[in-house]
């Protein structure tokens, strides 16, 4: 995981953004908090899991439909299986030694 503190670069509204090998954080006070770094590298395992190409596409479709289903920009992207498996997760170190492969499929 390379990181690329880039303040521009991070939509707005978020505090990092993961482009497979890239995390590109808005702050260098955000290298700090561990969680934030492991939501991130969750989101590295997934993308290489789909082989970056497919975990986007994934993402877009599913994001379309939770939007359509909720009606909320937000509650739609909180509602994605790869973020709930990154916010589930973020806050255990230890999650990366019991993780198996296509870990997001149950959070869908």
């Amino acid at each position: 995981m390379k990181v690329i503190v880039a303040k521009y670069l991070t939509p707005v509204g978020f505090r990092a953004i993961t482009l497979f090998p890239f995390v590109i954080i808005r702050s260098k006070e955000a290298l700090l908090d561990p969680y934030l770094l492991n939501h991130e590298r969750i989101h590295i395992h997934q993308q290489r899991e789909l082989l970056v190409v497919f975990f986007y596409i994934w993402y877009i479709l599913e994001f379309l439909i939770r939007w359509l289903q909720l009606r909320d920009r937000k509650a739609a992207y909180r509602a994605l299986s790869f973020e709930r498996e990154a916010y589930t997760n973020e806050n255990d170190p230890h999650y990366f030694k019991r993780r198996s492969l296509y870990s997001f499929l149950s959070y869908f």
